[in-house]
């Protein structure tokens, strides 16, 4: 038969309701849309998960050793791979009075220009401005904005930046304080380096940033989270690859595959005659392909399109990465069908013609 003729035939099954069009189209649609849903879910969960981590801080390590701590080693680790910020800070036995509060005298501490980098929301410009930092319940009771300029005993000072220090777990300590930036060269107490996705050998890094010891200190290095609340790491790759709907693509394959079977087996009589009557075994597959085909395309367009618009809500920088995963669920799903009705092509013979006569 000539392609035009099969196209023809194909028209007529599906506009007579013989190729049962509306049926299969709607049940392939449930099931693409449906696996799509709950892999974006689960998925979102996950990224969900991932953003509280590192906005918790969990992600952030801190070197304690008070006096040697090298600041310019400090904020070098930020230049190494998986290091997201890093800066060195400095306790100050000075505190500043702001007018409006005169009675609550803020603890200070000098941090190099880089820290600003470590407290700041990934998500947010740290700011560039010169000025001190301060945290937001601090700005909210003085009741100003990164940009402004508060008055203390030490005259006007500028908001350089206003940072998020809630009490979550953090370590105690910096929601109520004033953080000073310095250029001095003098040793601080304090490295702070934020690595995200996580890397194993941060604390290795952050005991290169130390200087050498001159033995006097009493008290030894220590390394710590800033928040061990939500735990020491968060393996997001293995939590991804043990998600349960890692199998949503295979199920959707698996699926249609037997969809398509069936959309060919119920016709089981229709097929065989069509044997009977001379049409050849490769043009009765392609008719049938090309009936599947085009049942089973509206749902692979729907579920790219979910796909398209699930990637969009949950990525960020790897929306492109989330598209193509979930984009092959629907076409896992379309290939699924058309092999599902080649193989129920291919298992016709018109010799049961008689049987299936007499079982109609």
């Amino acid at each position: 038969m000539k392609f035009v003729s099969l196209l023809r035939e194909a028209g007529r099954d599906i506009m007579s309701g013989t190729a049962r069009f509306t049926l299969f189209s709607q049940v392939l649609i449930l099931l693409i849309g449906g696996l799509v849903f709950v892999d974006a879910l689960a998925t979102a969960r996950l990224v969900a998960s991932a953003e509280a981590f590192r906005a918790s801080g969990a992600a952030t390590e801190i070197l304690v050793a008070e006096g040697l701590v090298d600041g310019a080693a400090c904020e070098a680790l930020a230049g190494l791979p998986g290091v997201a910020a890093s800066g060195a800070l400095r306790s100050s036995e000075r505190k500043i009075v702001i007018a409006t509060i005169p009675d609550a005298p803020i603890p200070t501490y000098e941090i190099s220009p880089a820290f600003a980098a470590v407290v700041s929301d990934p998500d947010s410009d740290p700011g560039t401005g010169e000025g001190i930092l301060i945290p937001e319940d601090l700005a909210r009771t003085v009741g100003v904005v990164a940009g402004e300029s508060v008055v203390t005993d030490s005259g006007s000072v500028q908001i350089a930046s206003v940072y998020r220090y809630p009490s979550d777990g953090r370590r105690a300590g910096f929601g109520y304080a004033i953080l000073t930036p310095t250029n001095s060269t003098r040793p601080f107490d304090e490295c702070w380096a934020t690595a995200w996705p996580q890397i194993p050998n941060l604390r290795s890094l952050l005991l290169a940033s130390m200087l050498p010891s001159t033995g006097t200190s009493s008290e030894k290095p220590t390394v710590a989270q800033l928040n061990s609340a939500l735990g020491a790491s968060f393996d997001g790759n293995a939590a991804f690859a043990g998600r349960l709907t890692r199998f949503a693509t295979p199920l959707s394959a698996t699926i249609a595959l037997c969809l398509g079977f069936v959309s060919v087996r119920i016709r089981r009589l229709q097929q065989t005659s069509a044997l009977h009557a001379g049409v050849s075994r490769g043009d009765l597959l392609a008719l049938n392909l090309l009936e599947g085909g085009a049942w089973s395309a509206p749902a692979a367009v729907i579920g790219v399109a979910l796909a398209s618009v699930a990637a969009w809500m949950i990525g960020r920088d790897d929306q492109l990465a989330l598209f193509e995963m979930f984009a092959g669920i629907p076409l896992a799903g379309m290939a699924g069908a058309l092999i599902g009705v080649a193989v129920g092509s291919m298992t016709m013979s018109e010799k049961q013609l008689f049987r299936y006569f007499k079982d109609r």
